[in-house]
């Protein structure tokens, strides 16, 4: 093998890691998102059970979405995409404001 060859072959040895982690990376971050969201459906649910307010919840649920269309709008720059995040921006103000209006 020439030295072409050698670099080219670590070139495409590298991508295919590259994307590897990256498919993991991604990946680990929905996983962490679904538990966090299943974990605050548990605390929302134990709240309302027990008559108590589930803004600061709420507040949290809003704020992920708010960073996922943030990220999404500068990755694609989709209509529907600045639609819900005009929406998600709205709920996580509202529900903020409960947090700190008690």
């Amino acid at each position: 093998m020439d030295r072409e060859e050698i670099l080219e072959k670590s070139r495409r040895e590298n991508r295919e890691q590259d994307e590897m982690e990256r498919t993991v990376r991604v990946q680990g971050e929905s996983f962490s998102l679904m538990f966090a969201l299943l974990t605050g459906g548990i605390l929302a649910g134990w709240k309302l059970f027990h008559d108590q307010p589930i803004a600061d919840v709420m507040a949290m649920f809003w704020a992920s979405c708010v960073g996922s269309r943030i990220y999404r709008i500068a990755q694609r720059r989709n209509v529907s995409d600045v639609v819900t995040l005009v929406v998600s921006l709205a709920l996580f103000v509202y529900y903020l404001v409960q947090c700190f209006h008690r």
